[in-house]
C-alpha cells in the first residue's frame, strides 16, 4: 500500500469523547498515520471543541451538532464535510445513519469513487421503526462497500443486517496495547486504602440502557465482602444513583465518574473483579473487557445471544459468564469470585493469557 494514500475515517465521535468505538477509531487512525499515510477523522462535536485539530498525527475535523434525534446526533456540517471529502479510502464506522447518508450523497455528486471500507461495530437494535425506513440506505452502503470488517465470528453469524453480504465480511477482532507500564502503584495503594482494602468490583461504561448497570446495582444489595466502583457517566446516571439511595447502598456502591485516561489502568489493576453487565446485542464486543484482562483482572460478563462479549471473556478461563438481565445470576457469580481468592487468581492468569493470545495489538 502506498504511503501517500489519503484515508478518511468517519465516526460519530472522536477524542476527547470516550467509549469503546471511539478508542477503536483512534487506535486504527493513529496506527495508519504512523505508517506514513495521511489520515483524517470526521466526527461530530457536542461541546464546542476546536473544529480543526491534529492529535497524534491524525487530522480531526469536527462538526457542531445541531440537534439529537433517536440516539443520533444531527449535524448539517458533518454531512457537508463527508460530501466534500477527498479520500482514496473511506473508512466508515457503523451504525451511523447520518454518515451513511453523507456517503450516499458523496457517491451521487462526486466523480471520484473512494474505496469504501465499513467497520461494523453493532447492528441497529433498539430503533426498530427507524431501521424500517433506514434499511434501503443501509443496504445501499453495504452493497457499495469493498470490505466489511466485523469484530467477531459470533456477531457475524447472528447478524440479520449482514446476512446478504457475508462474502464481503472479514472478521478482525479488536486489539489493544497492554497498559501495564501505565499503572501508578501509588494510586493503586490509595484506591485500595480508600475502600479499606475490601474486595473491589469495578464496572465502567457509558450510563445508558444497554450497559445493564441496574442489574449490577440490584446484585450488590445482598452481596457482602466487597465494594462496587461504578465509573463513567451518561443519561441514566441519576437513575442509578436513585437505586443506590433507595436501597441504602451508599456505603457499598460508589460512583467515581469519568476517570482520566492516565488513571484508568490503576483502577483496573486495583480491582479484584471487573464486571461488565451489558444486556443487549448493541454491545457487540466489549473492548473494556480487554483493558481488565491485559492487567490480569478476572471478568464477569454476560451471555448476550449473537454478541461477541462472551467470546472475548471465556467462561471459567478468563472470568465467569452470567445470564443477561438476571441480577440473581450475576449475584451468584459475584459471590463465587468474592469468596474465592484462588479462583480469582486462576482466572486472572487466564485473562492475561487470553489477552496475549488473541487481543494483543501487533506492532510489527
Amino acid at each position: 500500500m502506498e504511503s501517500n494514500l489519503k484515508v478518511v475515517h468517519i465516526s460519530k465521535f472522536y477524542k476527547p469523547y470516550f467509549g469503546g468505538l471511539e478508542s477503536v477509531v483512534a487506535d486504527i487512525s493513529e496506527g495508519v498515520a504512523d505508517s506514513g499515510m495521511d489520515v483524517d477523522v470526521y466526527a461530530i462535536d457536542q461541546d464546542k471543541l476546536c473544529r480543526y485539530e491534529t492529535i497524534n498525527n491524525v487530522n480531526v475535523i469536527r462538526s457542531r451538532q445541531n440537534m439529537h434525534i433517536m440516539s443520533q446526533p444531527i449535524s448539517f456540517m458533518f454531512l457537508l464535510d463527508i460530501i466534500k471529502c477527498n479520500a482514496d479510502i473511506l473508512h466508515v464506522h457503523l451504525p451511523n445513519p447520518l454518515a451513511n447518508l453523507g456517503v450516499f450523497f458523496k457517491y451521487l455528486l462526486s466523480n471520484k469513487k473512494s474505496k469504501l471500507v465499513l467497520h461494523w461495530h453493532s447492528d441497529i437494535i433498539k430503533q426498530k421503526k427507524m431501521l424500517f425506513f433506514y434499511r434501503p440506505l443501509l443496504n445501499w452502503i453495504l452493497k457499495k462497500s469493498d470490505k466489511i470488517i466485523v469484530t467477531s465470528n459470533d456477531y457475524l453469524k447472528h447478524s440479520e443486517q449482514l446476512e446478504l453480504f457475508n462474502e464481503k465480511c472479514e472478521v478482525i477482532p479488536i486489539g489493544i496495547d497492554t497498559s501495564e507500564q501505565l499503572v501508578n502503584h501509588e494510586l493503586v495503594l490509595k484506591i485500595k486504602q480508600k475502600y479499606d482494602n475490601k474486595c473491589i468490583v469495578f464496572s465502567l461504561g457509558r450510563h445508558i440502557y444497554y450497559k445493564g448497570f441496574e442489574y449490577l446495582l440490584n446484585a450488590a444489595k445482598n452481596t457482602e465482602g466487597a465494594v462496587f466502583l461504578i465509573g463513567g457517566a451518561g443519561p441514566d446516571t441519576n437513575k442509578y444513583k436513585k437505586i443506590v439511595d433507595d436501597n441504602n447502598l451508599n456505603d457499598k456502591v460508589f460512583f467515581v465518574g469519568r476517570i482520566p485516561d492516565y488513571e484508568l489502568p490503576s483502577y483496573f489493576f486495583a480491582s479484584d473483579i471487573f464486571c461488565f453487565p451489558s444486556i443487549e446485542k448493541s454491545e457487540a464486543f466489549g473492548v473494556v473487557q480487554l483493558e481488565a484482562m491485559c492487567l490480569g483482572t478476572p471478568v464477569i460478563s454476560t451471555a448476550i445471544v449473537g454478541s461477541g462479549v462472551s467470546w472475548v471473556n471465556m467462561n471459567n478461563h478468563s472470568g465467569l459468564i452470567c445470564n443477561p438481565k438476571s441480577s440473581e445470576d450475576l449475584e451468584d457469580k459475584l459471590k463465587i469470585l468474592i469468596s474465592n481468592n484462588d479462583l480469582r487468581r486462576k482466572l486472572g492468569l487466564g485473562a492475561k493469557s487470553r489477552y496475549k493470545e488473541l487481543f494483543k495489538k501487533k506492532n510489527d
